[in-house]
């Protein structure tokens, strides 16, 4: 599981490094910002392509994700995105 802020490194970069930290366990989730909101198109669809590639079951992506990148995360990735808002509970 990987937490993070408003991931200006990129959420696939901070992403790739967790899996490389975990020695290649899988990610299940993704959690925080992923700094989107003000995305070109291109690297919307670039990083929800490279998301898919790592497989991460759960992606709760926070408000500086943008509402343009959580729909494509949806389209792209269906059933993945859970809300994520300040106060939320998760159990894993």
């Amino acid at each position: 599981m990987l937490f993070t802020g408003c991931s200006h490194a990129g959420v696939v970069n901070a992403s790739k490094h967790a899996v490389e930290l975990g020695a290649g366990a899988p990610l299940f989730a993704v959690l925080g910002g992923f700094h989107l909101a003000d995305a070109q198109s291109e690297k919307l669809q670039a990083t929800v392509h490279d998301l898919k590639a790592l497989e991460a079951q759960v992606l709760l992506a926070g408000h500086c994700t943008g509402w343009r990148a959580k729909f494509a995360i949806e389209r792209d990735l269906p059933g993945r995105l859970m809300p994520s808002f300040v106060g939320s509970k998760f159990v894993f």
